[in-house]
Protein backbone atom coordinates (compact mmCIF):
# COMPACT_ATOMS: atom_id res chain seq x y z
CA UNK A 1 0.00 0.00 0.00
CA UNK A 2 2.97 2.16 0.75
CA UNK A 3 4.24 1.89 -2.68
CA UNK A 4 1.43 2.62 -4.26
CA UNK A 5 0.58 5.74 -2.92
CA UNK A 6 3.87 6.59 -3.01
CA UNK A 7 4.05 5.47 -7.35
CA UNK A 8 0.54 8.04 -6.93
CA UNK A 9 1.94 10.78 -5.26
CA UNK A 10 5.45 10.75 -7.86
CA UNK A 11 3.08 10.50 -10.71
CA UNK A 12 1.36 13.36 -9.85
CA UNK A 13 4.72 15.43 -8.77
CA UNK A 14 5.86 14.26 -12.03
CA UNK A 15 2.52 15.53 -14.07
CA UNK A 16 1.90 18.89 -12.66
CA UNK A 17 6.11 19.83 -12.90
CA UNK A 18 5.34 19.14 -16.80
CA UNK A 19 2.38 20.68 -17.60
CA UNK A 20 3.49 23.88 -15.56
CA UNK A 21 7.39 23.42 -16.77
CA UNK A 22 7.64 25.90 -19.35
CA UNK A 23 5.23 28.64 -17.14
CA UNK A 24 7.15 28.27 -14.52
CA UNK A 25 10.47 28.67 -15.99
CA UNK A 26 8.45 31.84 -17.60
CA UNK A 27 6.97 33.21 -14.00
CA UNK A 28 10.73 32.69 -12.34
CA UNK A 29 12.74 34.61 -14.46
CA UNK A 30 9.93 37.59 -14.37
CA UNK A 31 9.25 37.19 -10.49
CA UNK A 32 13.16 37.41 -10.39
CA UNK A 33 13.67 40.46 -12.13
CA UNK A 34 10.51 42.27 -10.92
CA UNK A 35 12.66 41.85 -7.10
CA UNK A 36 14.37 45.21 -8.11
CA UNK A 37 11.27 46.71 -10.46
CA UNK A 38 11.31 50.19 -7.90
CA UNK A 39 15.34 50.97 -8.44
CA UNK A 40 14.86 49.54 -11.86
CA UNK A 41 12.59 52.06 -12.85
CA UNK A 42 14.23 54.73 -11.34
CA UNK A 43 17.48 54.28 -13.04
CA UNK A 44 16.05 54.60 -16.79
CA UNK A 45 13.99 57.52 -15.19
CA UNK A 46 16.09 59.57 -13.29
CA UNK A 47 15.47 63.01 -14.47
CA UNK A 48 11.45 61.84 -13.62
CA UNK A 49 11.88 61.23 -9.90
CA UNK A 50 14.94 63.76 -9.18
CA UNK A 51 13.20 67.35 -9.60
CA UNK A 52 14.82 70.73 -8.58
CA UNK A 53 12.83 71.81 -5.72
CA UNK A 54 11.05 75.18 -6.03
CA UNK A 55 9.64 77.98 -3.70
CA UNK A 56 6.29 76.35 -2.67
CA UNK A 57 4.28 73.25 -4.02
CA UNK A 58 1.05 74.01 -6.12
CA UNK A 59 -2.03 72.97 -4.25
CA UNK A 60 -2.93 69.02 -4.53
CA UNK A 61 -6.28 69.49 -6.35
CA UNK A 62 -4.40 71.98 -8.94
CA UNK A 63 -1.95 68.56 -9.84
CA UNK A 64 -5.03 66.20 -9.99
CA UNK A 65 -7.00 68.95 -12.05
CA UNK A 66 -3.73 69.70 -14.06
CA UNK A 67 -3.79 65.53 -14.97
CA UNK A 68 -6.83 65.16 -15.77
CA UNK A 69 -6.62 67.85 -18.36
CA UNK A 70 -3.69 66.61 -20.34
CA UNK A 71 -5.06 63.34 -21.06
CA UNK A 72 -7.39 62.41 -24.48
CA UNK A 73 -10.88 61.50 -23.90
CA UNK A 74 -12.88 59.46 -21.34
CA UNK A 75 -13.41 60.26 -17.64
CA UNK A 76 -10.81 58.20 -15.30
CA UNK A 77 -11.08 58.13 -11.53
CA UNK A 78 -7.90 59.77 -10.74
CA UNK A 79 -5.88 59.68 -7.72
CA UNK A 80 -2.68 60.34 -6.05
CA UNK A 81 -1.05 57.03 -5.98
CA UNK A 82 2.05 58.58 -4.75
CA UNK A 83 2.70 61.85 -3.15
CA UNK A 84 6.17 63.50 -2.50
CA UNK A 85 8.31 62.38 0.30
CA UNK A 86 11.04 64.14 -0.36
CA UNK A 87 11.76 67.78 -1.89
CA UNK A 88 13.18 66.30 -5.20
CA UNK A 89 10.38 63.69 -5.88
CA UNK A 90 7.64 64.44 -8.14
CA UNK A 91 3.53 63.63 -7.59
CA UNK A 92 2.29 60.62 -8.94
CA UNK A 93 -1.26 60.78 -10.53
CA UNK A 94 -2.79 57.23 -11.54
CA UNK A 95 -6.07 57.62 -14.43
CA UNK A 96 -7.87 54.71 -13.91
CA UNK A 97 -9.65 53.71 -17.15
CA UNK A 98 -10.10 49.68 -16.13
CA UNK A 99 -8.37 47.11 -14.80
CA UNK A 100 -6.38 46.85 -17.53
CA UNK A 101 -5.94 50.16 -18.75
CA UNK A 102 -4.01 52.83 -16.30
CA UNK A 103 -2.15 55.95 -17.09
CA UNK A 104 0.49 57.46 -14.56
CA UNK A 105 1.34 60.74 -14.98
CA UNK A 106 4.44 62.30 -12.61
CA UNK A 107 4.00 66.00 -11.94
CA UNK A 108 6.00 69.03 -10.72
CA UNK A 109 4.98 69.99 -7.30
CA UNK A 110 6.36 73.56 -7.82
CA UNK A 111 5.05 74.40 -11.16
CA UNK A 112 1.44 71.77 -11.89
CA UNK A 113 3.72 70.36 -15.10
CA UNK A 114 3.00 66.99 -16.35
CA UNK A 115 6.59 65.83 -17.14
CA UNK A 116 6.15 62.88 -17.78
CA UNK A 117 3.31 60.21 -18.16
CA UNK A 118 3.26 56.33 -19.41
CA UNK A 119 0.73 53.44 -19.69
CA UNK A 120 0.55 50.37 -17.18
CA UNK A 121 2.50 48.57 -19.44
CA UNK A 122 4.19 51.73 -21.02
CA UNK A 123 7.56 51.31 -18.58
CA UNK A 124 9.76 48.35 -17.17
CA UNK A 125 8.12 47.32 -14.30
CA UNK A 126 4.09 47.99 -15.40
CA UNK A 127 5.27 45.81 -18.17
CA UNK A 128 6.97 42.83 -16.06
CA UNK A 129 4.13 42.87 -13.41
CA UNK A 130 1.18 42.81 -16.20
CA UNK A 131 3.22 39.82 -17.50
CA UNK A 132 3.39 38.01 -14.88
CA UNK A 133 0.10 37.87 -13.85
CA UNK A 134 -1.81 38.47 -16.67
CA UNK A 135 0.19 37.32 -19.54
CA UNK A 136 -0.61 40.77 -21.18
CA UNK A 137 -4.37 38.92 -21.56
CA UNK A 138 -6.12 40.49 -18.92
CA UNK A 139 -8.40 37.96 -17.70
CA UNK A 140 -7.78 34.64 -19.45
CA UNK A 141 -3.90 35.15 -18.51
CA UNK A 142 -4.71 35.87 -14.96
CA UNK A 143 -6.69 32.48 -15.33
CA UNK A 144 -3.77 30.32 -16.57
CA UNK A 145 -1.27 32.11 -13.73
CA UNK A 146 -3.51 30.87 -11.22
CA UNK A 147 -3.93 27.59 -12.48
CA UNK A 148 -0.07 27.85 -12.76
CA UNK A 149 0.19 29.12 -8.95
CA UNK A 150 -2.02 25.61 -7.97
CA UNK A 151 0.24 22.86 -10.21
CA UNK A 152 3.60 24.70 -8.47
CA UNK A 153 2.25 24.33 -4.98
CA UNK A 154 0.77 20.45 -5.56
CA UNK A 155 4.27 19.79 -7.06
CA UNK A 156 6.32 20.83 -4.16
CA UNK A 157 3.92 18.84 -1.49
CA UNK A 158 4.01 16.14 -3.67
CA UNK A 159 7.68 16.59 -3.89
CA UNK A 160 7.83 16.64 -0.07
CA UNK A 161 6.94 12.87 -0.22
CA UNK A 162 8.73 11.79 -2.93
CA UNK A 163 12.05 13.27 -1.88
CA UNK A 164 11.65 12.77 1.88
CA UNK A 165 14.66 10.33 2.23
CA UNK A 166 16.92 12.51 0.42
CA UNK A 167 16.51 15.68 2.46
CA UNK A 168 18.75 15.45 5.62
CA UNK A 169 21.29 14.07 2.94
CA UNK A 170 20.96 17.39 0.77
CA UNK A 171 20.85 19.96 4.52
CA UNK A 172 24.08 17.88 5.27
CA UNK A 173 25.86 18.06 1.59
CA UNK A 174 25.93 14.62 1.17
CA UNK A 175 24.73 14.68 -2.17
CA UNK A 176 26.35 16.43 -4.76
CA UNK A 177 25.83 18.16 -8.32
CA UNK A 178 28.27 15.73 -9.88
CA UNK A 179 28.33 17.12 -13.10
CA UNK A 180 30.16 14.28 -15.18
CA UNK A 181 27.39 11.81 -14.46
CA UNK A 182 25.00 11.46 -17.27
CA UNK A 183 22.92 9.43 -14.98
CA UNK A 184 22.83 11.93 -11.45
CA UNK A 185 23.39 15.28 -12.67
CA UNK A 186 20.05 16.22 -13.29
CA UNK A 187 18.29 14.15 -10.63
CA UNK A 188 20.65 15.42 -8.31
CA UNK A 189 20.03 19.07 -8.93
CA UNK A 190 16.96 18.69 -9.09
CA UNK A 191 16.87 17.35 -5.49
CA UNK A 192 19.72 20.18 -3.73
CA UNK A 193 17.79 22.78 -5.61
CA UNK A 194 14.57 21.27 -4.25
CA UNK A 195 15.29 20.79 -0.94
CA UNK A 196 17.17 24.25 -0.12
CA UNK A 197 14.18 26.47 -1.62
CA UNK A 198 11.05 24.18 -0.56
CA UNK A 199 9.96 26.46 2.16
CA UNK A 200 10.83 30.01 -0.39
CA UNK A 201 9.14 28.45 -3.00
CA UNK A 202 5.81 27.25 -0.95
CA UNK A 203 5.87 30.92 0.15
CA UNK A 204 5.80 31.97 -3.44
CA UNK A 205 3.19 29.96 -4.78
CA UNK A 206 1.28 30.53 -1.59
CA UNK A 207 1.13 34.81 -1.74
CA UNK A 208 1.25 34.21 -5.74
CA UNK A 209 -1.99 32.12 -5.64
CA UNK A 210 -3.67 34.92 -3.46
CA UNK A 211 -2.60 38.01 -5.01
CA UNK A 212 -3.86 36.45 -8.04
CA UNK A 213 -7.76 35.36 -6.68
CA UNK A 214 -7.31 39.69 -5.76
CA UNK A 215 -6.19 39.98 -9.82
CA UNK A 216 -9.48 38.01 -10.68
CA UNK A 217 -11.40 40.07 -8.69
CA UNK A 218 -10.84 43.39 -9.98
CA UNK A 219 -11.69 41.83 -13.38
CA UNK A 220 -15.24 40.58 -12.54
CA UNK A 221 -16.90 44.20 -13.08
CA UNK A 222 -14.80 45.78 -16.06
CA UNK A 223 -17.14 49.02 -16.08
CA UNK A 224 -15.67 52.18 -15.17
CA UNK A 225 -18.42 53.74 -12.55
CA UNK A 226 -16.44 57.21 -11.92
CA UNK A 227 -18.35 59.33 -14.81
CA UNK A 228 -17.09 63.06 -13.03
CA UNK A 229 -14.67 65.12 -12.77
CA UNK A 230 -12.18 65.53 -9.90
CA UNK A 231 -13.87 67.19 -6.76
CA UNK A 232 -12.68 70.66 -5.61
CA UNK A 233 -11.04 69.17 -2.57
CA UNK A 234 -8.61 71.30 0.30
CA UNK A 235 -6.31 68.38 0.54
CA UNK A 236 -3.81 69.58 2.57
CA UNK A 237 -6.07 70.00 5.52
CA UNK A 238 -7.04 66.78 5.41
CA UNK A 239 -3.43 65.46 5.83
CA UNK A 240 -2.90 68.20 8.63
CA UNK A 241 -5.78 66.25 10.29
CA UNK A 242 -5.10 62.81 9.37
CA UNK A 243 -1.56 63.38 10.72
CA UNK A 244 -3.65 64.42 14.02
CA UNK A 245 -5.72 60.99 14.04
CA UNK A 246 -2.59 58.94 13.85
CA UNK A 247 0.90 59.11 15.73
CA UNK A 248 3.75 59.16 13.58
CA UNK A 249 1.46 58.96 10.37
CA UNK A 250 3.18 59.90 7.05
CA UNK A 251 0.92 60.02 3.88
CA UNK A 252 1.71 57.97 1.00
CA UNK A 253 -1.34 58.53 -1.16
CA UNK A 254 -4.97 60.01 -1.30
CA UNK A 255 -7.88 58.10 -2.82
CA UNK A 256 -10.77 60.79 -3.53
CA UNK A 257 -14.26 59.96 -3.69
CA UNK A 258 -14.83 57.08 -6.54
CA UNK A 259 -18.79 57.71 -6.60
CA UNK A 260 -21.35 59.48 -4.50
CA UNK A 261 -21.32 58.40 -0.62
CA UNK A 262 -17.57 57.39 -0.94
CA UNK A 263 -15.02 58.95 1.78
CA UNK A 264 -11.73 60.58 1.00
CA UNK A 265 -8.81 58.07 2.07
CA UNK A 266 -5.25 59.48 3.25
CA UNK A 267 -3.11 56.42 2.93
CA UNK A 268 -0.13 55.78 4.46
CA UNK A 269 1.69 54.28 7.13
CA UNK A 270 3.05 55.18 10.83
CA UNK A 271 6.40 53.11 10.44
CA UNK A 272 4.74 49.66 11.23
CA UNK A 273 6.72 46.92 9.88
CA UNK A 274 8.14 47.06 5.77
CA UNK A 275 6.09 43.93 5.59
CA UNK A 276 2.56 45.42 5.84
CA UNK A 277 3.54 47.62 3.16
CA UNK A 278 3.73 51.65 2.51
CA UNK A 279 0.10 52.06 2.46
CA UNK A 280 -1.37 50.03 4.76
CA UNK A 281 -2.93 52.54 8.09
CA UNK A 282 -5.36 55.59 6.89
CA UNK A 283 -7.63 58.07 7.48
CA UNK A 284 -11.01 58.82 5.85
CA UNK A 285 -13.01 61.96 5.64
CA UNK A 286 -16.14 63.13 4.03
CA UNK A 287 -16.37 66.01 1.96
CA UNK A 288 -16.92 68.36 4.97
CA UNK A 289 -13.42 67.57 6.28
CA UNK A 290 -14.89 65.25 9.19
CA UNK A 291 -13.41 62.63 9.93
CA UNK A 292 -15.56 59.23 9.07
CA UNK A 293 -13.04 56.32 9.83
CA UNK A 294 -9.21 56.10 11.60
CA UNK A 295 -7.24 52.92 10.34
CA UNK A 296 -4.31 52.40 12.43
CA UNK A 297 -2.94 49.78 11.12
CA UNK A 298 -0.32 48.32 14.06
CA UNK A 299 -3.69 47.54 15.76
CA UNK A 300 -5.63 45.72 13.10
CA UNK A 301 -6.27 42.36 13.18
CA UNK A 302 -4.64 39.29 12.09
CA UNK A 303 -6.36 38.60 8.57
CA UNK A 304 -5.88 42.23 7.74
CA UNK A 305 -1.81 42.02 8.32
CA UNK A 306 -2.10 38.32 7.08
CA UNK A 307 -3.68 39.81 3.53
CA UNK A 308 -1.44 43.45 3.66
CA UNK A 309 1.69 40.74 4.03
CA UNK A 310 1.04 39.02 0.69
CA UNK A 311 2.63 41.05 -1.98
CA UNK A 312 5.71 42.60 0.02
CA UNK A 313 6.16 38.70 1.28
CA UNK A 314 5.66 37.66 -2.60
CA UNK A 315 8.55 40.16 -4.00
CA UNK A 316 11.27 40.47 -0.89
CA UNK A 317 10.07 44.58 -0.77
CA UNK A 318 10.23 44.44 3.18
CA UNK A 319 13.79 43.56 4.19
CA UNK A 320 16.28 46.22 1.80
CA UNK A 321 18.91 45.14 -0.41
CA UNK A 322 20.19 42.10 1.14
CA UNK A 323 16.82 40.28 1.36
CA UNK A 324 15.75 41.78 -2.43
CA UNK A 325 19.03 39.99 -3.65
CA UNK A 326 18.05 36.66 -1.60
CA UNK A 327 15.08 36.67 -3.42
CA UNK A 328 16.15 37.50 -6.49
CA UNK A 329 18.48 34.17 -6.79
CA UNK A 330 16.07 32.20 -4.99
CA UNK A 331 13.09 33.08 -7.66
CA UNK A 332 14.60 31.67 -9.99
CA UNK A 333 14.82 28.48 -8.27
CA UNK A 334 11.28 27.14 -10.03
CA UNK A 335 13.01 27.74 -13.23
CA UNK A 336 15.70 25.17 -11.94
CA UNK A 337 13.13 22.47 -11.11
CA UNK A 338 11.50 22.92 -14.44
CA UNK A 339 14.35 22.72 -16.35
CA UNK A 340 15.65 19.88 -14.46
CA UNK A 341 12.57 17.92 -13.88
CA UNK A 342 12.04 18.06 -17.72
CA UNK A 343 15.40 16.56 -18.50
CA UNK A 344 15.09 13.57 -15.91
CA UNK A 345 11.95 12.64 -17.37
CA UNK A 346 13.37 12.58 -21.24
CA UNK A 347 15.77 10.89 -19.70
CA UNK A 348 13.23 8.44 -18.20
CA UNK A 349 10.84 8.11 -21.35
CA UNK A 350 13.06 8.05 -24.30
CA UNK A 351 16.83 7.52 -23.76
CA UNK A 352 16.75 5.03 -20.93
CA UNK A 353 14.07 3.00 -22.94
CA UNK A 354 15.79 3.69 -26.25
CA UNK A 355 18.76 1.61 -24.67
CA UNK A 356 16.78 -0.99 -22.96
CA UNK A 357 15.03 -1.99 -26.69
Amino acid sequence: MKQYWHQKLFSIHRVTGLIAGLMLLFVSITGSLLVFSEETDEALHHDTWHLTPGPQRKPLFELLDNAGKSLRGGTPYLFFSRLPQTPEEPAIVRAEYGPDFKVYLFLNPYTGEVIHQHTNTGYFSGFLVYLHFSLLSGKTGAQIMLLTGILLFISLLTGCWVYRKSVFKVLTFRVKPEWNSRTRRWRNLHRIVGVWALLFNLLIAFTGFMMELKVLDNRKNTANPYTGAPIPIHYEALLTKAADQIPGFEAMGIRPPKKAGDPVRILGHAHEAAIWGRYSSSVHFDLNGNVKKTVNFSQAPFGDKFNAAMAPLHFGNYGGIPIKILYSLLGLTPGILSISGILIWYRRKYIIKKHQH
